[in-house]
């Protein structure tokens, strides 16, 4: 699987590791394991900086992701999520999620990994 995840519930933070190409499949079924472990309003560091944002060429599909995580925030909050990219095309490609999910989700992205981890400890996570 792409995005592979340790959920560690007494610090209520999760670490996932994204890897190859992910598309929006990929990104669903992250989102849908972080639900059935109760985990969606945990704080998350994603490191992504092997992986390659294979649904960017499809505008339909950045679309289906903020529709899904506009319908997940209504479920439970959302916490906060730093993504750890590796390369500017993925950076452009998380700060227009940013802007499109101001209002439901709070994601930051970030190409220093020190700089993602200080931000993430900065966030309270939702209760």
């Amino acid at each position: 699987m792409p995005i592979t995840m340790r959920v560690d519930h007494e610090r209520r933070q999760i670490d996932a590791v994204a890897v190859g190409p992910i598309s929006y499949a990929e990104i669903e079924r992250h989102l849908v394991e972080e639900r059935c472990f109760h985990g969606l309003a945990y704080k998350e560091f994603m490191d992504a900086r092997y992986a390659t944002p294979a649904f960017v060429l499809y505008a339909y599909e950045i679309r289906k992701v903020v529709a899904l995580m506009r319908s997940l925030s209504k479920e439970s909050k959302l916490g906060p999520t730093a993504i750890l990219v590796g390369n500017e095309f993925a950076l452009g490609v998380v700060h227009m999620l940013e802007i499109f999910l101001e209002d439901a989700a709070e994601l930051k992205a970030f190409r220093d990994e020190d700089d993602a981890r200080a931000w993430l400890a900065t966030r309270p996570a939702p209760a």
